[in-house]
C-alpha cells in the first residue's frame, strides 16, 4: 500500500514538471528502499557455525548441544513444540538454574494438539518453573529459534518435534559466539514475548 503511494506521487511529479520530477522520482526511489529495508539488520559475521539436517542427521542432537551450553539465560520461540529431547534438555538447565523463557504458538500447541504432547511438554516446563507462553496475534508463530547467554543463535527450519527430527527433511544453523547477532533476535523474541499469554499447565 505504501510502495503504491509513493508510485503515484512520483508519476504526479512526473506530468506536472519534468525536471524537477526527475529529480523527486529518485527520492521516491529512495524512500521506497529505505522502507522496504527499515527493518533488516547487516552485521559482521562472528562466531562459528555449526549445521545438521534431518531426518535423523544430528538435528535435534545439535538443538539439544545448544540448550546444554547454556549458564544463564535461555530464550525459545517456537511453532510445534512437541520434542521430548529438547523438553527434557530445558528441564535439564532450569535445574542448573538458567532463566528460561518459552513462546509457543497457541493454535498448534494448544487448539489444534489432539495428541496432548505439546500440552504435556510445555505443561512440564512451566510446572517446573519455566516462564511459557503461548501467542495467538499471528496467524501462524512460524519462527524456531533458541538464544543462549546472549552469544549464540539456533535457527533454521527445525521444529521441536520428533516429526522434525525423524521424518522431515529439516536444518538447524547454530552461529556460536555472535552476540551482536543475539541481540538482534532478543529483540524480536521481546516484542513477541509481550505479544503473548502466559500458559496454565495442565497439571
Amino acid at each position: 500500500m505504501k510502495r503504491s503511494l509513493f508510485v503515484v506521487l512520483a508519476l504526479a511529479c512526473l506530468i506536472t514538471a519534468p525536471a524537477e520530477a526527475r529529480r523527486k522520482a529518485t527520492l521516491v526511489d529512495q524512500a521506497v528502499d529505505a522502507y522496504e529495508n527499515q527493518h533488516s539488520f547487516e552485521l559482521p559475521a562472528a562466531g562459528s557455525l555449526e549445521v545438521a539436517f534431518s531426518p535423523n542427521e544430528g538435528t535435534e542432537h545439535l538443538v539439544v548441544k545448544v540448550i546444554d551450553a547454556a549458564k544463564f539465560e535461555i530464550r525459545v520461540l517456537s511453532y510445534s513444540f512437541t520434542s521430548a529431547p529438547v523438553t527434557e534438555a530445558l528441564l535439564r538447565a532450569k535445574r542448573r538454574g538458567v532463566d528460561i523463557k518459552v513462546v509457543a504458538d497457541q493454535r498448534e500447541n494448544i487448539n489444534a494438539d489432539r495428541s496432548g504432547k505439546a500440552h504435556a511438554a510445555l505443561s512440564a516446563l512451566a510446572t517446573a518453573g519455566v516462564d511459557v507462553r503461548t501467542i495467538s496475534v499471528y496467524p501462524i508463530h512460524h519462527d524456531k529459534v533458541i538464544v543462549v547467554d546472549r552469544q549464540s543463535v539456533e535457527l533454521g527450519s527445525f521444529n521441536y518435534s520428533d516429526a522434525a527430527s525423524h521424518k522431515n527433511s529439516e536444518n538447524v544453523l547454530v552461529n556460536w559466539g555472535n552476540p551482536k547477532l543475539a541481540q538482534i533476535y532478543l529483540q524480536h523474541f521481546e516484542r513477541n514475548y509481550r505479544q503473548s499469554t502466559r500458559f496454565q499447565a495442565a497439571y
